[in-house]
């Protein structure tokens, strides 16, 4: 499925639950001013950075699928930011699954544009759960260096 295919999907998925739910309303409008924040935040070191999108878990209001697809629509819908879809979408299903207790781990990533080394760098951001990519299509991942992990086991920044 095209990529313009599956973000009008998760329209057709997600928004009707935005006019019924006034837990997923409040969530959407934490994840939009959380994804607004971004890049400010990034202007910090990475690892302070990083540090601080790392909340501490709590119990969760909505459910797994519930959390993915509402940071899903807010990174698309965040058209202005200067950050990619990518990283927007991957910051955010970082902060709101972990702090929903779920540990999945950022993942950063560069390849060369097909597979050269004199063309361009592409970079990538998505997000693992137990070694695995979590909800992420294999093209989007698949032949990428992981340039940085976080969190690791001790909580430092692995490159």
């Amino acid at each position: 499925m095209s990529s313009r295919l599956r973000h009008l999907w998760l329209a057709i998925v997600t928004l009707p639950g935005l006019l019924f739910s006034l837990r997923r309303r409040a969530l959407f409008r934490e994840m939009r001013s959380f994804s607004r924040s971004l890049p400010a935040v990034l202007k910090a070191p990475l690892p302070d950075a990083l540090q601080q999108l790392t909340p501490l878990p709590q119990p969760a209001a909505l459910s797994e699928r519930d959390i993915r697809n509402l940071a899903d629509l807010v990174a698309l819908l965040d058209r202005r930011s200067p950050l990619g879809l990518c990283l927007r979408r991957s910051l955010t299903r970082y902060h709101f699954l972990r702090r929903a207790g779920i540990p999945v781990v950022l993942r950063f990533g560069a390849k060369f544009v097909n597979g050269k080394a004199d063309r361009d760098i592409a970079g990538h951001a998505w997000l693992t759960l137990n070694g695995a990519p979590y909800y992420e299509s294999g093209e989007n991942w698949q032949g990428f260096s992981v340039m940085l992990s976080f969190p690791e086991e001790n909580g430092k920044i692995k490159t």
